[in-house]
Order: structure tokens, then C-alpha cells, then sequence
């Protein structure tokens, strides 16, 4: 099997495993009432998940996504519906948090199953229940004493805010989810590369195992002919001369062949070690909102009150938004990595400087800051938005991290060494101690002065992959509580 379909099948047992386990959970505490229609439906419900593993190990695996993704909001509108359609007038109208958490928290599972060429099975399954979960209310109202439908303005009274956390936790997973696919096709685009460099390195090598023979055989035919021409000593001088220049020349020409592979290897490595690092960082960062998420519609399930379910959903609102925030990092170091916005042009500090300090102009004010500049290189040839983007990254720093014991001055300037523009930003803020985070200043999600609000470590990483899209370099220069400068060097460009 290919590691796409080797993933989804540990994916589709693991969640079903999960969710045949909390329905159990589930039927055990409603039995404590006797046996029931309902726990006979719970019953049902966790025989059909407990067999979805089976469906996989007998290469069902369509199957077994299909029954996953419909089956558990299928039974809890079953559930909910056969009483009411047989004895409407025994029941109330009330939209039951339980049943909209199920069909909420089981959202998601279709986006997860199914891959990018499954997108007809998955679009299906979401519409299927998403038709359950925007239909409850209204087959609660008929199913009552009411014996009605609601008026759009009742409908949308009781269920927009459900409806809103549905397609927010819906879009967050399927953005969650093409990144991911984008990323592991871009690992997996990288190690079948890897892969074949490999091939082309051993075909090589066996070139020059047989390049060594030929030349060893030629030795030996050199050899026997200097025993047969020992008098024509001169001649024979002279061909071993040629001889060994051009066997010289051979075993350089190999060396430098062997060292470009050999370097071409190492940069795919550190590539790929790159691209693992940030898989990780990425995993992790959704991994705490998610899980959040889902801690909470546990939670929501047990809540006795309104007000506590209340609260509970603002809390899931709020992990909702951390997630938006982590995806939206996520499109901005996409954005650079795939290179968008490639436009060189000659662009003015002095120009990117006045459209920074209007952005920024109620927290220079508010802080009484001091901007002085110095440029003496006025104009670059460059990209417009990384430099705009590198400047309102350090100002901003400059400011956030400014010492409460004295006003905040920015210097920036700009000059030439060599072939190369510097850009420097230096400040006189809080510092930040390089014995301890000098390899940690770029990395992504690192932060070094946590007492200080705002921030998630974000700008320094960007800045850094900006500058390295422009060919260059930066260095950092600092002191706990006297200041920071940055320089970035800039290769010219006519």
C-alpha cells in the first residue's frame, strides 16, 4: 500500500476505536435505567464502529470510511426521532445540547478520512451531515407539542451561533488539512529526489569502479609493453609521462564530480532536516488548540447548566481563534516559501519608512519614541514587501521590547561594505541575552522576554526567511538592558 492509504487506514481504526469506546462509555451509564430503545441503538451503534477495523483488515476501506463518517450523526437523529414520530405530544420542544455536540464533534470526520481524490465522497458525507445537523432543530419543533416549523426568524434565532461554530470548525480542519497534505507531498516530492540522487551516486561509483579497472588493465598492458620495448628506453619514458598526466587528470576530474554529489546530498539533507523541523513545530502548534477543542466538547457533554455551557463555548471559541491564528502563520511562511511575491523594483527606505511609522504611529506617540535615520544608501533593488515587511518587523520589536526606565530610541541606516547594502536597526531597549538564545533568535515560535504581552514569536523567523529569499544574511548584535541592532546584508543589485 502506498504511506497515504497506510495512514488514512491507522487514522479511520484509530477514530473508530475512540469512538466505539466513548458510546460504550455512553450505554453503560444510560443502562443504569434498564434497558431501553435508546440502549438498544447505543448497542448497535458500538457493534457497527467495533467492526470498522475488520472492514479495513478485509481491504473495505471505502466502506469503512463511509460507515465512519455517517454512522454516529445517523444514530443520534435516529435516536432522537422514532420516539418523537410515534408519540409527538409526550415531548417538549427542546434543541438538546447532547445531539448538537454529537453532529458538531462528528463534523470533521469526513474531512479527515477522505483524501484530496476522494473529494466527491468527502463533499457528500459533510453535506450529509451537515443536512442532520441544520435539520435537528427544525424536526424537534415538528416532532413536539408545537406540531410546527419554525419561522426563518426563530430558526436562525436559536441556531446561528451553532451553525457559525460548525463552519468555523469545519473551514479550520480543512485548512488544517491541505496544509498538512501540501507539506508531506513536498516531503514526500523530497525523499523520492533523495531517492534518486542515491541511484545516480551508486551508478557513478560503479563507473568509477569500472573506469579503475580499465585504467588498471591499461597499467598492466603498459607494463608488458615496456618489458618487450626495454631498448626504445626514451619512447617508453616519454608514454609513461602522458600516461600518468592523464590518469592525474582523470582521478581529478572524478574528485571534483564526487564532491559536487557530495555537496548536492548535504544541502538536500539539510532541506529535508529543515522541512522535519518545521513539521514538527507545526504539529505541535495545532496539536494544543485542537485537543483544547475537543476537551471542551467533553466538557460541554457533562455541563449541567446553561451558564456553564455558555462559558464552556466562549472558552471553544477562543480555541477556535487560536487556531486561526496559527493557520494564519502557517499561509505566511507559505507565502515566502513558495516565493509569491517576486517582483524586484527600486525601493525607498525613506518611502517604506513613512508608510511604517504612519501603521505604527499611535504607539511611537503613545511611548514618546525617537526614530533617527541615517541612509546613506537611500535606494535598493529589491523585492518592496519583504523590506517593508524586514523594517515594520524590527520597529515593532523595538517597541514592544522597550526599557521602562528610559524612552526608546531607533536608529536606522543603511551604507555599503563591499558588494553588499547593510540595512541596521538598533535600539535601546530590554536586550535579549545571546549566551543563552543566540541559536534559538530565528526559529519559529521562540520568544525570549515572556513577561511581556503580545507576540508569538513569528516576525524574527519571517524577517530571517525574507532575507534569505533576497540572497542575503543577517546578524544580531545585543546586551540584556542596553539594546539590539540587526544588520541585514543585501548582495547590490544594478
Amino acid at each position: 500500500m502506498s504511506r497515504m492509504l497506510i495512514r488514512s487506514i491507522r487514522l479511520v481504526n484509530s477514530v473508530s476505536l475512540i469512538s466505539a469506546t466513548l458510546t460504550l462509555i455512553f450505554l453503560i451509564n444510560a443502562m443504569r435505567n434498564g434497558w431501553s430503545f435508546l440502549d438498544s441503538g447505543l448497542f448497535i451503534l458500538f457493534i457497527l464502529l467495533s467492526s470498522i477495523p475488520a472492514l479495513n483488515n478485509f481491504n473495505r476501506t471505502l466502506t469503512s470510511r463511509i460507515v465512519l463518517s455517517i454512522a454516529m450523526p445517523l444514530a443520534a437523529m435516529i435516536l432522537m426521532l422514532i420516539p418523537r414520530i410515534s408519540e409527538p405530544d409526550r415531548f417538549q420542544y427542546f434543541l438538546s445540547p447532547g445531539i448538537m455536540v454529537v453532529l458538531l464533534a462528528t463534523s470533521v470526520v469526513p474531512v479527515l478520512v477522505f483524501s484530496k481524490k476522494e473529494r466527491g465522497l468527502m463533499i457528500g458525507c459533510q453535506s450529509f451531515n451537515f443536512l442532520f445537523f441544520a435539520s435537528a432543530d427544525v424536526f424537534l419543533r415538528l416532532f413536539s407539542v408545537q406540531h410546527t416549523l419554525p419561522t426563518i426568524a426563530q430558526y436562525f434565532a436559536v441556531n446561528l451561533a451553532p451553525l457559525m461554530a460548525y463552519l468555523l470548525l469545519a473551514g479550520s480542519v480543512i485548512s488544517l488539512k491541505t496544509i498538512i497534505d501540501e507539506f508531506e507531498k513536498a516531503n514526500e516530492e523530497l525523499i523520492d529526489g533523495l531517492n534518486s540522487k542515491n541511484l545516480l551516486l551508486k551508478q557513478s561509483n560503479f563507473d568509477l569502479h569500472e573506469l579503475n579497472n580499465n585504467i588498471r588493465t591499461q597499467n598492466e598492458e603498459i607494463q608488458a609493453q615496456s618489458e618487450e620495448l626495454y631498448q626504445s628506453q626514451e619512447s617508453l619514458m616519454l608514454a609513461n609521462k602522458e600516461i600518468e598526466r592523464q590518469k592525474i587528470e582523470l582521478e581529478k576530474s572524478l574528485d571534483e564530480k564526487s564532491i559536487d554529489l557530495i555537496a548536492t546530498n548535504q544541502q538536500l539533507v539539510i532541506q529535508n532536516n529543515d522541512l522535519q523541523q518545521f513539521s514538527y513545530t507545526v504539529s505541535h502548534n495545532l496539536r494544543g488548540p485542537v485537543a483544547s477543542i475537543l476537551g471542551l466538547i467533553n466538557i460541554h457533554r457533562l455541563a449541567d447548566t446553561e451558564e456553564e455551557r455558555k462559558s464552556i463555548l466562549n472558552l471553544l471559541e477562543g480555541s477556535a481563534l487560536s487556531l486561526e491564528n496559527v493557520i494564519s502563520d502557517l499561509n505566511k511562511i507559505i507565502d515566502i516559501r513558495f516565493d509569491k511575491f517576486s517582483s524586484w523594483e527600486n525601493v525607498s527606505l525613506e518611502s517604506e519608512l513613512s508608510l511604517i511609522r504612519l501603521s505604527l504611529h499611535s504607539f511611537l506617540e503613545r511611548n514618546a519614541a525617537n526614530v533617527e535615520t541615517d541612509f546613506q544608501i537611500p535606494q535598493i533593488k529589491s523585492i518592496k514587501s519583504y523590506i517593508n515587511s524586514i523594517l515594520y518587523n524590527f520597529i515593532s520589536n523595538a517597541l514592544q521590547y522597550r526599557s521602562p526606565l528610559r524612552k526608546p530610541v531607533i536608529r536606522i541606516s543603511s551604507f555599503l561594505v563591499e558588494d553588499h547594502v547593510i540595512l541596521e536597526v538598533a535600539d535601546n531597549g530590554l536586550g535579549i541575552d545571546l549566551s543563552r538564545f543566540r541559536d534559538d533568535i530565528f526559529k519559529l515560535y521562540k520568544r525570549f522576554h515572556v513577561s511581556i504581552p503580545g507576540g508569538r514569536g513569528l516576525g524574527l523567523y519571517l524577517v530571517k526567511q525574507q532575507v534569505e529569499k533576497l540572497n542575503g544574511r543577517i546578524e544580531v548584535e545585543s546586551k540584556p538592558d542596553e539594546g539590539t541592532a540587526f544588520r541585514v546584508y543585501l548582495p547590490m543589485k544594478s
